[in-house]
């Protein structure tokens, strides 16, 4: 069951932070281990960190009794949310989870500026609906802070096999930090980019990925994105950098820093599924990875952000079978006119068949879901019903 309903813990919002270092050298945040870095980002780094159970022997009851706590996983089977500092813990029941750090001063400093619909500005009884682009704007300042707030709010409504999930926020108004506590992809990256040679390989075969690993990667992206726009979310910055592999080499989508919600809220403030009749989405600004952008977010124009995720997938496929971008201008302005009127190009077209890493199947999905015309773009559901997935050996769903 995918329903964030079902979920088996509550995502934690602990309010206070205190931070030790043993003897030995280990920090601790909390009751989790801080270990070696996995990531540094624009706005933070992710450390491995594994949590450890409380020591309940020393625990003093009346304090206990203080403490608001929010049930977690029954794995964890351990109460982890309190606006009191936390008892020392002791080494045990270890299980790790990768840890966002942000320097609130830090986000807070970054801006940017740009132009938000201003509600207010439209006439008693107008209505702009979810097309963004056609609504009066007002241009506002919004910060890095804001940003990583909407990100964890989407992220509180997401639970999927194939979603890197959120397990706690740590935050206190007298620490500077600010932690995300979240699931830990134990092989990283789908594909890692190299600058020398500007191409990409998998850390699982050193190269590209075959047809059949290829299959099962986009599969799980597909099911991803099929759960996230059910619930009118939209990525808007797909790319194999934030497709991450757990231990058992499942895709899982990552990275909510551009993401946008349109979705109803409900009284528990969690997304639900969007109503078959729902708006149509058009937004006219440009964010994410510029290579992995559709065409029509090159022309200024309004666009459909779901229709622009499939976009991103079909450059994806190309990447996994392909080892490079199909667009490789150096330059913006060139880039967006090749992505605007270039043409999907095929390695190895002109040669025999049987030396193609993909099959007819694979190449009309790519084609599909690389489609210029937005209109004409294949959608999630119908991608994960073609052909080319016929081959496979797992379900499509769980």
């Amino acid at each position: 069951m995918t329903d964030v309903r079902f979920r088996r813990w509550n995502i934690v919002e602990t309010h206070c932070v205190v931070t030790q270092k043993a003897p030995a050298g280990a920090k601790f945040v909390n009751n989790y281990r801080v270990l070696h870095t996995l990531g540094q980002g624009r706005f933070g780094k992710v450390k491995l960190c594994e949590r450890v159970a409380r020591n309940c022997r020393t625990a003093d009851t009346s304090r206990r009794n203080d403490v608001q706590a929010v049930r977690t996983s029954a794995e964890d089977g351990d109460n982890a949310a309190s606006s009191l500092p936390p008892r020392t813990f002791a080494p045990s029941m270890k299980r790790q989870f990768a840890l966002k750090i942000y320097s609130k001063t830090t986000l807070r400093r970054l801006k940017e500026y740009c132009a938000k619909p201003a509600v207010d500005q439209l006439e008693e009884g107008q209505t702009c609906g979810l097309n963004e682009a056609a609504a009066p704007c007002r241009m506002q300042t919004i910060t890095a802070f804001d940003r990583v707030r909407d990100e964890i709010a989407i992220m509180r409504s997401l639970y999927h096999r194939n979603i890197v999930l959120l397990f706690e926020v740590i935050e206190a108004d007298d620490s500077d930090k600010l932690y995300l506590v979240l699931e830990y992809m134990a092989c990283g990256p789908c594909m890692v980019y190299r600058p020398a040679t500007k191409d990409f390989y998998s850390p699982v075969t050193g190269g590209t990925l075959s047809e059949e690993l290829a299959r099962s990667y986009v599969s799980d992206i597909l099911l991803g994105l099929q759960y996230l726009h059910d619930r009118r979310i939209c990525h808007r910055d797909i790319k194999p950098e934030n497709v991450l592999l757990n231990g058992a080499g499942r895709c899982h989508i990552s990275d909510f820093g551009c993401a946008r919600a349109f979705g109803d809220i409900g009284e528990d403030g969690v997304l639900g599924v969007a109503r078959p009749n729902a708006a149509p989405v058009l937004l006219s600004d440009t964010v994410g990875t510029y290579q992995f952008l559709a065409p029509e977010c090159c022309s200024g124009e309004a666009y459909d952000p779901f229709k622009a995720d499939i976009w991103a997938v079909g450059i994806v496929l190309y990447i996994f079978m392909f080892g490079r971008l199909p667009f490789r201008s150096e330059s913006t302005r060139d880039l967006f006119e090749e992505i605007a009127r270039g043409t999907i190009v095929v390695p190895g077209t002109a040669e025999s068949v049987r030396e193609l890493p993909l099959s007819h199947e694979g190449q009309d999905l790519l084609y599909c879901l690389l489609e210029k015309n937005p209109e004409q773009r294949i959608s999630t559901a119908d991608a994960l019903c073609h052909p080319w997935f016929m081959h496979g050996d797992e379900p499509l769903s769980f």
